[in-house]
Protein backbone atom coordinates (compact mmCIF):
# COMPACT_ATOMS: atom_id res chain seq x y z
CA UNK A 1 0.00 0.00 0.00
CA UNK A 2 2.83 2.39 0.86
CA UNK A 3 4.44 1.78 -2.52
CA UNK A 4 1.17 2.55 -4.28
CA UNK A 5 0.73 5.83 -2.38
CA UNK A 6 4.30 6.93 -3.12
CA UNK A 7 4.00 6.00 -6.78
CA UNK A 8 0.70 7.82 -7.03
CA UNK A 9 2.19 10.92 -5.41
CA UNK A 10 5.05 10.94 -7.87
CA UNK A 11 2.68 10.52 -10.82
CA UNK A 12 0.55 13.38 -9.54
CA UNK A 13 3.61 15.59 -9.14
CA UNK A 14 4.72 14.81 -12.70
CA UNK A 15 1.28 15.54 -14.08
CA UNK A 16 1.08 18.83 -12.15
CA UNK A 17 4.47 19.79 -13.55
CA UNK A 18 3.32 18.98 -17.09
CA UNK A 19 0.14 21.02 -16.63
CA UNK A 20 2.23 24.02 -15.57
CA UNK A 21 4.64 23.58 -18.47
CA UNK A 22 1.80 23.39 -20.98
CA UNK A 23 0.80 26.89 -19.88
CA UNK A 24 4.36 28.24 -19.91
CA UNK A 25 5.34 30.95 -22.43
CA UNK A 26 7.93 28.65 -23.99
CA UNK A 27 5.49 25.86 -24.76
CA UNK A 28 2.76 28.23 -25.96
CA UNK A 29 5.29 29.85 -28.29
CA UNK A 30 6.32 26.41 -29.53
CA UNK A 31 2.73 25.50 -30.42
CA UNK A 32 2.32 28.73 -32.36
CA UNK A 33 5.63 28.21 -34.18
CA UNK A 34 4.80 24.60 -35.00
CA UNK A 35 1.57 25.71 -36.68
CA UNK A 36 3.51 28.27 -38.72
CA UNK A 37 6.15 25.71 -39.68
CA UNK A 38 3.57 23.17 -40.85
CA UNK A 39 1.82 25.88 -42.86
CA UNK A 40 5.13 26.82 -44.49
CA UNK A 41 5.68 23.19 -45.39
CA UNK A 42 2.19 22.98 -46.87
CA UNK A 43 2.74 26.13 -48.93
CA UNK A 44 6.07 24.98 -50.37
CA UNK A 45 5.54 24.65 -54.11
CA UNK A 46 7.34 23.07 -57.04
CA UNK A 47 9.40 26.25 -57.23
CA UNK A 48 11.24 25.01 -54.14
CA UNK A 49 13.01 22.39 -56.24
CA UNK A 50 16.69 23.06 -56.88
CA UNK A 51 18.13 25.73 -54.58
CA UNK A 52 15.14 25.38 -52.22
CA UNK A 53 15.83 21.71 -51.52
CA UNK A 54 18.06 20.92 -48.51
CA UNK A 55 21.58 19.79 -49.31
CA UNK A 56 22.44 16.14 -48.82
CA UNK A 57 23.94 17.02 -45.41
CA UNK A 58 20.81 18.83 -44.20
CA UNK A 59 18.43 16.17 -45.44
CA UNK A 60 20.13 13.80 -43.03
CA UNK A 61 20.24 16.33 -40.19
CA UNK A 62 16.56 17.20 -40.43
CA UNK A 63 15.63 13.58 -39.80
CA UNK A 64 17.44 13.71 -36.47
CA UNK A 65 15.04 16.12 -34.80
CA UNK A 66 11.70 15.40 -36.44
CA UNK A 67 10.43 14.54 -32.94
CA UNK A 68 10.18 18.30 -32.36
CA UNK A 69 7.08 18.32 -34.53
CA UNK A 70 5.32 16.63 -31.62
CA UNK A 71 7.40 17.67 -28.63
CA UNK A 72 6.47 17.19 -24.99
CA UNK A 73 6.38 20.27 -22.74
CA UNK A 74 9.36 18.67 -20.96
CA UNK A 75 11.35 18.78 -24.19
CA UNK A 76 10.51 22.42 -24.87
CA UNK A 77 11.39 23.36 -21.28
CA UNK A 78 14.94 22.24 -22.17
CA UNK A 79 14.86 23.20 -25.84
CA UNK A 80 18.35 24.65 -25.73
CA UNK A 81 19.72 21.22 -24.78
CA UNK A 82 18.27 19.77 -27.98
CA UNK A 83 20.05 22.26 -30.23
CA UNK A 84 23.02 19.89 -30.46
CA UNK A 85 21.26 18.68 -33.61
CA UNK A 86 22.19 22.06 -35.12
CA UNK A 87 25.52 22.88 -33.50
CA UNK A 88 26.95 19.68 -32.03
CA UNK A 89 27.36 21.56 -28.73
CA UNK A 90 26.08 19.40 -25.85
CA UNK A 91 25.12 20.29 -22.31
CA UNK A 92 26.88 17.13 -21.09
CA UNK A 93 30.27 18.69 -21.92
CA UNK A 94 29.68 21.43 -19.33
CA UNK A 95 29.11 19.23 -16.30
CA UNK A 96 30.63 20.40 -13.03
CA UNK A 97 33.34 17.72 -13.04
CA UNK A 98 35.03 19.05 -16.21
CA UNK A 99 37.58 21.21 -14.40
CA UNK A 100 40.39 20.94 -16.96
CA UNK A 101 38.09 21.88 -19.81
CA UNK A 102 36.63 24.69 -17.72
CA UNK A 103 40.12 26.15 -17.17
CA UNK A 104 40.87 26.04 -20.90
CA UNK A 105 37.53 27.67 -21.56
CA UNK A 106 38.20 30.45 -19.06
CA UNK A 107 41.56 31.12 -20.70
CA UNK A 108 39.93 31.63 -24.08
CA UNK A 109 37.15 33.78 -22.65
CA UNK A 110 39.76 35.96 -20.94
CA UNK A 111 41.69 36.37 -24.20
CA UNK A 112 38.52 37.29 -26.08
CA UNK A 113 37.54 39.85 -23.46
CA UNK A 114 40.92 41.54 -23.91
CA UNK A 115 40.18 41.90 -27.61
CA UNK A 116 36.50 42.80 -27.46
CA UNK A 117 35.77 44.29 -24.07
CA UNK A 118 32.79 43.49 -21.90
CA UNK A 119 30.33 45.79 -23.68
CA UNK A 120 29.85 43.17 -26.43
CA UNK A 121 29.73 40.16 -24.12
CA UNK A 122 26.29 38.54 -23.86
CA UNK A 123 26.22 35.36 -21.74
CA UNK A 124 24.06 32.31 -22.36
CA UNK A 125 20.56 32.77 -20.99
CA UNK A 126 19.44 30.06 -18.52
CA UNK A 127 15.99 30.14 -20.17
CA UNK A 128 14.74 26.98 -21.93
CA UNK A 129 17.52 24.85 -20.49
CA UNK A 130 20.44 27.16 -21.20
CA UNK A 131 23.76 25.65 -20.17
CA UNK A 132 27.47 26.28 -19.94
CA UNK A 133 30.33 26.72 -17.51
CA UNK A 134 29.37 29.17 -14.78
CA UNK A 135 31.96 31.95 -14.73
CA UNK A 136 31.47 35.00 -12.54
CA UNK A 137 27.85 33.94 -12.07
CA UNK A 138 27.08 33.73 -15.80
CA UNK A 139 26.86 30.85 -18.27
CA UNK A 140 29.25 30.44 -21.20
CA UNK A 141 29.63 27.71 -23.80
CA UNK A 142 31.20 27.36 -27.26
CA UNK A 143 28.18 28.98 -28.91
CA UNK A 144 28.41 31.95 -26.54
CA UNK A 145 32.05 32.53 -27.39
CA UNK A 146 31.48 32.00 -31.12
CA UNK A 147 28.84 34.72 -31.26
CA UNK A 148 30.93 37.03 -29.07
CA UNK A 149 33.88 36.50 -31.41
CA UNK A 150 31.67 37.36 -34.40
CA UNK A 151 30.61 40.60 -32.72
CA UNK A 152 34.26 41.43 -32.05
CA UNK A 153 35.09 40.76 -35.72
CA UNK A 154 32.26 43.04 -36.86
CA UNK A 155 33.48 45.71 -34.45
CA UNK A 156 37.04 45.45 -35.76
CA UNK A 157 35.74 45.74 -39.32
CA UNK A 158 33.97 49.02 -38.43
CA UNK A 159 30.57 47.44 -39.14
CA UNK A 160 28.94 47.02 -35.73
CA UNK A 161 28.96 50.66 -34.65
CA UNK A 162 26.27 51.43 -37.24
CA UNK A 163 23.86 49.22 -35.28
CA UNK A 164 24.76 50.04 -31.67
CA UNK A 165 22.47 52.72 -30.30
CA UNK A 166 21.31 53.83 -33.75
CA UNK A 167 18.27 56.12 -33.96
CA UNK A 168 17.55 54.88 -37.50
CA UNK A 169 15.83 51.51 -37.79
CA UNK A 170 18.10 49.00 -39.52
CA UNK A 171 17.62 45.54 -40.97
CA UNK A 172 19.86 42.52 -40.50
CA UNK A 173 19.30 39.43 -42.64
CA UNK A 174 20.70 36.19 -41.26
CA UNK A 175 20.77 33.22 -43.58
CA UNK A 176 20.61 29.99 -41.60
CA UNK A 177 20.25 31.21 -38.01
CA UNK A 178 20.11 27.72 -36.50
CA UNK A 179 18.71 27.90 -32.97
CA UNK A 180 18.73 31.72 -32.93
CA UNK A 181 21.68 32.30 -30.61
CA UNK A 182 23.38 35.05 -32.61
CA UNK A 183 20.06 36.78 -33.22
CA UNK A 184 19.57 36.79 -29.44
CA UNK A 185 22.98 38.36 -28.82
CA UNK A 186 22.69 40.90 -31.65
CA UNK A 187 19.19 42.00 -30.71
CA UNK A 188 20.19 42.27 -27.05
CA UNK A 189 22.92 44.74 -28.00
CA UNK A 190 21.18 46.46 -30.91
CA UNK A 191 17.55 47.01 -30.01
CA UNK A 192 16.57 49.22 -32.97
CA UNK A 193 17.00 46.45 -35.52
CA UNK A 194 14.59 44.28 -37.46
CA UNK A 195 16.13 40.84 -37.61
CA UNK A 196 15.09 38.75 -40.60
CA UNK A 197 15.88 35.04 -40.63
CA UNK A 198 15.75 32.82 -43.70
CA UNK A 199 16.10 29.15 -42.88
CA UNK A 200 14.78 25.67 -43.41
CA UNK A 201 11.27 25.83 -41.87
CA UNK A 202 11.98 23.02 -39.40
CA UNK A 203 14.72 25.11 -37.78
CA UNK A 204 12.19 27.74 -36.74
CA UNK A 205 11.05 25.19 -34.16
CA UNK A 206 14.31 26.14 -32.43
CA UNK A 207 14.97 29.77 -33.36
CA UNK A 208 11.44 31.22 -33.40
CA UNK A 209 10.44 29.43 -30.19
CA UNK A 210 13.65 30.57 -28.49
CA UNK A 211 13.55 34.20 -29.63
CA UNK A 212 9.87 34.74 -28.88
CA UNK A 213 10.42 33.33 -25.39
CA UNK A 214 13.54 35.38 -24.69
CA UNK A 215 11.95 38.56 -26.08
CA UNK A 216 8.34 38.25 -24.84
CA UNK A 217 7.33 41.72 -26.03
CA UNK A 218 8.86 41.43 -29.49
CA UNK A 219 6.85 41.84 -32.66
CA UNK A 220 7.26 38.66 -34.71
CA UNK A 221 5.99 37.77 -38.17
CA UNK A 222 6.03 34.60 -40.25
CA UNK A 223 5.79 34.23 -43.98
CA UNK A 224 2.38 32.90 -44.95
CA UNK A 225 0.25 34.85 -42.49
CA UNK A 226 -0.18 37.63 -45.09
CA UNK A 227 1.07 38.29 -48.63
CA UNK A 228 4.87 38.26 -48.51
CA UNK A 229 5.28 41.58 -50.31
CA UNK A 230 2.96 43.27 -47.79
CA UNK A 231 4.80 41.69 -44.86
CA UNK A 232 8.21 42.82 -46.08
CA UNK A 233 6.96 46.31 -46.89
CA UNK A 234 6.03 46.62 -43.19
CA UNK A 235 9.41 45.28 -42.01
CA UNK A 236 10.08 48.15 -39.59
CA UNK A 237 7.03 47.16 -37.50
CA UNK A 238 8.67 43.90 -36.44
CA UNK A 239 11.58 42.77 -34.34
CA UNK A 240 11.87 39.35 -35.97
CA UNK A 241 10.66 38.06 -39.34
CA UNK A 242 10.91 34.37 -40.20
CA UNK A 243 11.08 33.41 -43.89
CA UNK A 244 11.40 29.87 -45.27
CA UNK A 245 14.28 29.20 -47.63
CA UNK A 246 11.77 27.92 -50.17
CA UNK A 247 10.59 31.50 -50.78
CA UNK A 248 13.98 33.06 -51.45
CA UNK A 249 13.00 33.93 -55.03
CA UNK A 250 10.09 36.01 -53.66
CA UNK A 251 12.09 37.68 -50.91
CA UNK A 252 12.62 41.32 -51.77
CA UNK A 253 13.52 43.30 -48.69
CA UNK A 254 13.11 47.09 -49.01
CA UNK A 255 16.49 47.52 -47.35
CA UNK A 256 19.23 45.26 -46.02
CA UNK A 257 22.03 46.79 -43.95
CA UNK A 258 23.90 43.58 -43.16
CA UNK A 259 23.71 39.97 -44.35
CA UNK A 260 25.10 37.30 -42.03
CA UNK A 261 25.92 33.62 -42.41
CA UNK A 262 27.66 31.40 -39.89
CA UNK A 263 28.76 27.83 -40.43
CA UNK A 264 26.07 26.94 -42.95
CA UNK A 265 27.25 28.23 -46.34
CA UNK A 266 29.91 25.54 -46.07
CA UNK A 267 27.17 22.90 -45.86
CA UNK A 268 25.09 24.14 -48.80
CA UNK A 269 25.36 23.37 -52.47
CA UNK A 270 27.32 25.78 -54.63
CA UNK A 271 24.09 26.87 -56.34
CA UNK A 272 22.51 27.70 -52.97
CA UNK A 273 25.44 29.82 -51.79
CA UNK A 274 25.43 31.66 -55.11
CA UNK A 275 21.67 32.27 -54.87
CA UNK A 276 21.98 33.83 -51.41
CA UNK A 277 24.99 35.98 -52.27
CA UNK A 278 23.29 37.15 -55.46
CA UNK A 279 20.08 37.94 -53.55
CA UNK A 280 22.00 40.06 -51.00
CA UNK A 281 23.75 41.90 -53.84
CA UNK A 282 20.53 42.48 -55.79
CA UNK A 283 18.87 43.90 -52.68
CA UNK A 284 21.71 46.43 -52.38
CA UNK A 285 23.05 45.01 -49.13
CA UNK A 286 26.30 46.91 -48.59
CA UNK A 287 27.96 44.40 -46.25
CA UNK A 288 28.00 40.62 -46.08
CA UNK A 289 29.63 38.71 -43.21
CA UNK A 290 30.64 35.05 -43.33
CA UNK A 291 32.07 32.67 -40.71
CA UNK A 292 32.73 29.49 -42.65
CA UNK A 293 35.31 27.05 -43.86
CA UNK A 294 35.75 26.91 -47.61
CA UNK A 295 33.55 23.83 -47.47
CA UNK A 296 32.80 21.08 -45.00
CA UNK A 297 34.92 18.00 -45.60
CA UNK A 298 31.90 15.81 -46.29
CA UNK A 299 30.19 18.31 -48.63
CA UNK A 300 30.55 17.11 -52.21
CA UNK A 301 28.16 19.73 -53.58
CA UNK A 302 30.35 22.81 -53.02
CA UNK A 303 33.79 23.96 -54.19
CA UNK A 304 34.62 27.15 -52.24
CA UNK A 305 32.55 29.55 -50.15
CA UNK A 306 34.87 32.54 -50.62
CA UNK A 307 35.15 32.01 -54.38
CA UNK A 308 31.37 32.24 -54.72
CA UNK A 309 30.92 35.15 -52.31
CA UNK A 310 33.79 36.94 -54.04
CA UNK A 311 31.74 37.17 -57.22
CA UNK A 312 29.45 39.65 -55.48
CA UNK A 313 31.48 41.10 -52.57
CA UNK A 314 35.04 42.27 -51.98
CA UNK A 315 36.10 39.99 -49.13
CA UNK A 316 38.42 40.95 -46.30
CA UNK A 317 39.49 38.50 -43.60
CA UNK A 318 39.34 39.79 -40.02
CA UNK A 319 41.70 38.12 -37.56
CA UNK A 320 40.38 37.82 -34.01
CA UNK A 321 41.93 34.72 -32.43
CA UNK A 322 44.86 32.51 -33.45
CA UNK A 323 42.58 29.45 -33.66
CA UNK A 324 39.09 28.74 -34.95
CA UNK A 325 36.12 29.43 -32.71
CA UNK A 326 35.64 25.73 -31.86
CA UNK A 327 39.22 25.33 -30.58
CA UNK A 328 40.89 26.23 -27.31
CA UNK A 329 44.09 28.28 -27.18
CA UNK A 330 46.31 25.25 -26.57
CA UNK A 331 45.21 23.64 -29.85
CA UNK A 332 47.10 24.05 -33.11
CA UNK A 333 45.71 26.41 -35.74
CA UNK A 334 44.91 25.03 -39.18
CA UNK A 335 44.54 26.43 -42.67
CA UNK A 336 41.12 24.76 -42.63
CA UNK A 337 39.88 26.75 -39.62
CA UNK A 338 36.80 28.96 -39.80
CA UNK A 339 37.47 32.46 -41.15
CA UNK A 340 35.83 35.77 -40.31
CA UNK A 341 35.24 37.43 -43.67
CA UNK A 342 33.57 40.79 -44.24
CA UNK A 343 32.57 41.66 -47.78
CA UNK A 344 31.73 45.02 -49.30
CA UNK A 345 29.30 45.03 -52.19
CA UNK A 346 30.84 45.09 -55.66
CA UNK A 347 29.43 47.72 -57.97
CA UNK A 348 30.44 45.63 -60.95
CA UNK A 349 30.29 41.87 -60.64
CA UNK A 350 33.47 39.85 -60.93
Amino acid sequence: MTDRVETGSIAQAVESHLVALRESPGYRNYLLVRDRVLAMKDQASASAAGTGEPSEYWREELGGFDYLLDASPLVIAKLRQHTHHVTGVRAYDYRSNRERQRKRFEDKLRALRKRGGDELLVPESPALGGFGFEIEGRLFNVDTLKFYEVLVALKKAAVLDEFLGTAERRLVWEIGAGWGGFAYQFKTLCANVTYVITDLPELFLFSATYLQTLFPGAGCAFAGARPLADLLAAWAEYDFIFLPNTRLAETRLPRVDLTVNMVSFQEMTGAQVDAYARAAHEQDCAILYSLNRERSGYNRELTSVSEILGRYYWLHEVKVMPVGYQKMLDEAPSDKDYRHQVGWRRVQLA
